[in-house]
C-alpha cells in the first residue's frame, strides 16, 4: 500500500508541477484561457494569476506526507472545478482552447479532455482515501 501512495503522491505532484509551472512561463495564454472559458473579464487576471500558484501550492502540499491530504483534497478540487468548466463549456456547444498545461499543450476543450481529467483523478482521489 505503502508504495500506491507513494506512486499516486509522485503522479499528482508531477501533472500539478508541470501545469502550474507551464502556466507561469504562459501568462498570456493562462489569461486568454481564462477568459475563453468564460471568466468574467473583471476576474480573468486575478484567476490566471492564483490557478498556476493553486496548483504549485497543491503540488508542495501532497510532497509534505503530513499535508498529503489537504493537498490530494485541493488537487481534487481543482479537477473538479475544471471539469466543470469544460462541461459547462461543452454543453454551451463552446470549444475554447485548453491550456492545461500552458503552452507545452494547446487544443480545444473537448470529450478527450473530460476523459483525460478523469485519469488524472483517479491517483487524486486514492490520495483522499488513504493520505
Amino acid at each position: 500500500m505503502d508504495s500506491l501512495v507513494l506512486i499516486a503522491r509522485l503522479l499528482t505532484v508531477a501533472v500539478f508541477v508541470v501545469s502550474g509551472g507551464a502556466k507561469l512561463a504562459d501568462r498570456g495564454g493562462t489569461r486568454r484561457a481564462v477568459a475563453d472559458f468564460g471568466v468574467s473579464p473583471s476576474l480573468v487576471r486575478p484567476v490566471a494569476e492564483v490557478l498556476p500558484w493553486t496548483e504549485l501550492g497543491a503540488a508542495a502540499l501532497v510532497l509534505v506526507p503530513a499535508t498529503a491530504w489537504w493537498g490530494a483534497l485541493v488537487s481534487l478540487l481543482l479537477l473538479a472545478s475544471f471539469t466543470v468548466a469544460v462541461s459547462v463549456n461543452l454543453g454551451r456547444g463552446r470549444t475554447p482552447e485548453c491550456r492545461c498545461f500552458g503552452q507545452l499543450t494547446s487544443s480545444t476543450v473537448g470529450p478527450a479532455t473530460l476523459i483525460r481529467n478523469a485519469v488524472i483523478s483517479i491517483p487524486v482521489f486514492f490520495l483522499v482515501l488513504v493520505a
